[in-house]
């Protein structure tokens, strides 16, 4: 077998096609198979550059909005002057955000540590705290989210190698899903995209399919987002973190399971 690859294939820029030699029970065969695509992706805030992530090719101006918003560099819209992907052939591919000169001053507060993929942990006394007990949501319709979630997931039933995070008002309706391959950048995006269309997140219902660690319940809390679900486990530091921002959690959202993790007062577990 060769390197032969075709990158973006069949138009979509986040999968690609790889030789690889399949077992299956029908036997052995060379053929290509579809990937999940992965590029260095730099962050660079106000000119400099903040961090660098693996990500998956495309919605990059709703990734660098995200990390912005999840790390506590903007509160809203208006505080994004511009967002938007650089290519650079030399030093790799970006994405350049503007903010006012003020509110640039607290990137090195926020970006104080590094998570367990990669992530930046927000320190605990710069979180907010989540208020109001609504919205109420049932079992029920976490269960259709997590369904519709899954429906959406294109590069994932191609390839298998990808994340989501899916956002919903609290009657079902999808607001929007990413992928990537990252859940840090799967969830950046999902939220970038709410920050750049307009939509709030203070009513709203998140659903994740990688783990729910300290670092992702961090930034689900700095953007407001009232619950937070995880088709996968959450961490003993997600918990935690969840209980002191007044942040209802949930984890193994599978089927007719889950475990409500934290500040159960929004979910109606009856219906």
């Amino acid at each position: 077998m060769g390197d032969t690859e075709t990158t973006g294939a069949d138009g979509h820029e986040a999968i690609a096609l790889r030789a690889v030699r399949k077992a299956t029970a029908r036997g052995i065969e060379d053929v290509h198979d579809a990937v999940a695509a992965e590029r260095w992706l730099r962050i660079i805030l106000n000119g400099r550059e903040v961090s660098a992530v693996m990500a998956s090719p495309g919605h990059e101006d709703e990734l660098g909005a995200g990390f912005a918003l999840t790390q506590g560099v903007v509160r809203s819209r208006a505080d994004l002057l511009s967002v938007g992907l650089q290519p650079d052939a030399e030093k790799g591919d970006a994405v350049r955000i503007v903010i006012p000169l003020d509110l640039s001053l607290t990137v090195t507060e926020r970006l104080v540590a590094r998570g367990s993929c990669g992530g930046p942990v927000v320190a605990d006394d710069a979180l907010p705290v989540i208020e109001r007990d609504e919205p109420v949501v049932s079992g029920d319709k976490l269960r259709e989210m997590a369904r519709a979630m899954a429906r959406a997931q294109e590069i994932y039933r191609r390839t298998g190698g990808t994340h989501a995070a899916g956002v919903f008002a609290p009657d079902g309706e999808v607001v929007v899903v990413r992928e990537d391959v990252s859940r840090h950048n799967a969830l950046d995006k999902a939220l970038g995209h709410c920050l750049l269309s307009g939509h709030g997140l203070d009513d709203k219902v998140v659903i994740i399919s990688g783990r729910a660690s300290r670092e992702i319940v961090a930034n689900a809390a700095r953007a407001g987002v009232p619950i937070l679900a995880s088709i996968s486990a959450a961490t003993d530091a997600g918990v935690d973190l969840a209980v002191r921002a007044r942040l209802t959690l949930i984890s193994f959202l599978r089927g007719r399971r889950m475990n409500v993790c934290a500040h159960p007062q929004r979910i109606d577990l009856g219906r």
